[in-house]
């Protein structure tokens, strides 16, 4: 049932709450990412942005209001809706999408100068002016040297304003594929909410952490349970001190001596066969909040995080002390294949809650069946559906084939569909899958089918791709936590779904939307004035803003895969079907033995992080979580692990205030004009 003292959580105070931090995420971040080369703030599931703006209101506005005036005080379901607006748009501003998107439609063309492979097959293309900005020539030829192309790389230095003009059409043509994505996104969630949340129970260990913050105090207090305790506070401080002394020996070496949070065993490991083991397990850092969360996690998860690197470093000792060479190759194949295999396992486990939904979506309801909380199971289907159709028809409209179209579609929201189920399921704050939209047409070409595709459609699929490929902030994974919050929070994970319920859901899910649209318009406006602004960040090291989102990855993913595809030279020394095999048939074990037996220790996740970046450089602060975990359990019992929860959600807020410390010292000492050194405190 809903809140007795507040019955609907959306309302107008809530919603502009949650437009405030859209607009202030949005509006932030390129700036603060790429020009300040401050600490993410976003950058992983766990956004930085959002726990420090949720910190900040709980404690210092919404706090004050419950102790002293309580009736005006925001209900947790409140402020739920203003988190989840702000949550879901951090899907945008960077890595989910700015980061690449202008980048992939403008630097292409100024890299093919170096290119005149691609120039030339750009040449041939017949693709709509539509899909780029609005350019003086007629082809490639003359847009390499455009100044919407050369201004976006070297910084606007001509007169007048930047030409922001240019890029209306674009960004009102890919706004509608877009938008179909993020809808049917919504969708997808809205049907396997009921699935992991009530049948499954799933942890969302991050989740967790969000409500810790969100929970109303007692009558009269000032904080809620968790923040009172004292346990909170104590690794708060020690966290909030450890990084604030790290900071000042950054500025002054000379008077503080850095206090070492990762260690360096390179000249220990230099001789065979541990010279043969991988980088991130010579040098490793500790990331509290991935130890805080990890402590939330199934010890199965937790202990496969680390365990797999573990063993996969044996396996390299071993190769390269039989021939030589430790590289495993094959490794992107395998991760691909049991991408597959984890999906198909999802769809298999919910096989009977998808049925009833396919079932809904052409004869309705029955009595006594679950109808959909937030979007009835008829409606999210169908518009799941409609979404599917309008992205397979607009890249259709783009020039590319409706096989390209449509598969290309379903394999990137079938990643979407995986990404969130891995989160769900593991809390990893920094999740990746490296499996691009365009490797199956490159397999088909490597198996003998030369050129399944045409060029220009498999160039339209590498720019999809190359504005998604980084699932390290990916809206599924925004949204399905949002849902989890408010099932807690608005409904009090209450099972039945009454017309008040499904009412008030619906409201919910308009407020998500307006947030994803707000947040595309804020964040394309504040990333494309970054990008002709800055050509260089304004902290001491002066390094190129935005290199890796703006020159490599356009570079990489759009011009030399073209290329190479056009070639048909693909340099495998690997075969890719053996990989895929392997890859399918290890996660598909692992999934099997997981549900076949209560017990199993290995969780399949930990085998598929292994082709990823967080799986190298996360596994320590994995296995300090996890030791944490057991040595509680093991001395204290499962009264002191409640009780020692408090300590670590203090862990997690106290890394991202501390973070959040340093990022706003940059932007202080920027607007001084005094030169500033961003302490790098997450990953990223």
């Amino acid at each position: 049932m809903l809140s007795d003292r507040r019955p609907d959580p959306v309302n107008l105070r809530s919603v502009l709450l949650g437009i405030i931090g859209v607009v202030f995420i949005c509006a932030l971040t390129p700036y603060n990412d790429y020009a300040l080369n401050n600490t993410f703030l976003i950058g992983n599931n766990l956004p930085l942005g959002v726990v420090l703006l949720t910190f900040v209101f709980v404690v210092f506005i919404n706090g004050p209001l419950h102790r002293f005036f309580p009736r005006r005080a925001f209900s947790a379901g409140e402020i739920t809706v203003a988190f989840s607006m702000t949550l879901v748009a951090c899907a945008l501003p960077s890595s989910g999408l700015m980061r690449y998107f202008p980048s992939s439609l403008v630097m292409p063309f100024y890299h093919a100068r170096e290119q005149n492979q691609f120039a030339w097959e750009f040449f041939q293309f017949t693709l709509p002016k539509w899909l780029f900005p609005t350019f003086e020539g007629r082809d490639i030829y003359s847009w390499m040297n455009d100044p919407v192309v050369t201004g976006y790389e070297n910084r606007w230095l001509q007169d007048g304003p930047p030409p922001y003009r240019a890029w209306v059409t674009p960004a009102i043509a890919w706004g509608v594929f877009l938008m179909a994505l993020y809808g049917a996104i919504i969708c997808m969630m809205t049907i396997v909410r009921r699935q992991w949340n009530e049948n499954e129970r799933l942890p969302f260990p991050l989740a967790q952490i969000h409500l810790a913050l969100i929970d109303e105090p007692k009558p009269g207090r000032w904080l809620n349970s968790v923040m009172r305790a004292r346990s909170f506070w104590v690794a708060f401080a020690g966290i909030f001190l450890l990084h604030l002394w790290n900071g000042l020996a950054n500025y002054q070496p000379q008077f503080f001596q850095r206090i070492p949070v990762e260690y360096n065993f390179e000249n220990l490991l230099a001789d065979p066969p541990l010279s043969y083991v991988d980088f991130h397990f010579k040098q490793a850092a500790v990331y509290f909040t991935v130890v805080g969360v990890t402590y939330f996690l199934t010890t199965s998860v937790a202990f496969s995080l680390w365990f797999f690197f573990i063993l996969f470093q044996i396996v390299k000792m071993w190769k390269g002390s039989l021939t030589g060479d430790p590289i495993i190759y094959g490794q992107g194949d395998q991760h691909f294949g049991g991408i597959l295999a984890y999906a198909l396992a999802i769809l298999y486990i919910g096989r009977h809650h998808w049925g009833i939904v396919v079932a809904q979506a052409f004869r309705g309801a029955k009595p006594g069946e679950p109808t959909g909380r937030y979007l009835s199971f008829r409606w999210a289907f169908w518009g799941l559906c409609l979404c599917v159709m309008v992205m397979t028809g607009w890249m259709t409209y783009a020039g590319a084939d409706v096989l390209t179209s449509f598969t290309t579609v379903m394999l990137l929201l079938l990643l979407f569909l995986v990404i969130s189920r891995i989160i769900a399921e593991t809390g990893i704050v920094h999740g990746q899958l490296q499996a691009p939209l365009y490797r199956p047409w490159q397999l088909l070409d490597q198996a003998g089918f030369s050129h399944p595709i045409t060029n220009q459609s498999y160039y339209l699929v590498t720019l999809v791709n190359a504005h998604h490929y980084d699932f390290r902030e990916p809206l599924s994974v925004y949204a399905s936590h949002t849902f989890k919050v408010a099932d807690s929070t608005i409904y009090h994970n209450a099972s039945d779904d009454t017309p008040e319920n499904r009412r008030t859901g619906r409201r919910f899910v308009m407020a998500l939307a307006l947030a994803i649209v707000l947040a595309y318009v804020v964040s394309l406006g504040s990333t494309l004035w970054m990008e002709y602004r800055y050509a260089y960040t304004e902290d001491i090291s002066e390094s190129r803003v935005n290199a890796w989102g703006a020159d490599s990855v356009p570079r990489w993913m759009i011009i030399e895969s073209t290329v190479q595809y056009e070639a048909g030279y693909y340099q495998s020394p690997h075969n890719p079907a053996i990989s895929l095999s392997m890859g399918f048939g290890i996660t598909a074990a692992l999934s099997l033995l997981r549900l076949r037996f209560a017990g199993w220790p290995f969780h399949p996740v930990g085998y598929l992080m292994l082709s990823t970046a967080p799986g190298g450089y996360l596994w320590f602060s994995f296995l300090i979580g996890w030791l944490a975990k057991v040595a509680i359990l093991r001395w204290g019992g499962a009264s002191l692990y409640v009780r020692a929860k408090s300590f670590f959600f203090g862990l997690i807020v106290g890394e991202s205030m501390a973070a959040a410390f340093w990022l706003v010292l940059g932007f202080v000492l920027n607007a001084m004009d005094i030169a500033y050194r961003p302490l790098h405190i997450m990953p990223g």
